[in-house]
């Protein structure tokens, strides 16, 4: 998906990828970098959440379905 797919797909995986890592240090070291540089339960804070929970819809959704953008290729 990353690697061939288009700008919305790269961006998509890319912000997964971000989330997943800040849950690693989450679990590994009790860190968490999103609320460490903007403020724990802070608007900023929860709008990266949600991008970083719709990013995870989208990959979950392009294990069922083909991206329209990247067909198009």
């Amino acid at each position: 998906m990353l690697k061939e797919g288009c700008w919305f797909c790269k961006i998509v995986g890319i912000v997964a990828i971000i989330g997943a890592l800040n849950w690693g240090l989450v679990g590994l070291a009790q860190f968490n970098l999103v609320d460490h540089f903007f403020g724990a339960g802070s608007m900023t804070s929860r709008v990266i959440y949600d991008i970083v929970g719709l990013s995870g819809l989208a990959l979950l959704a392009s294990f069922f379905m083909t991206c329209p953008n990247c067909q198009r290729r």
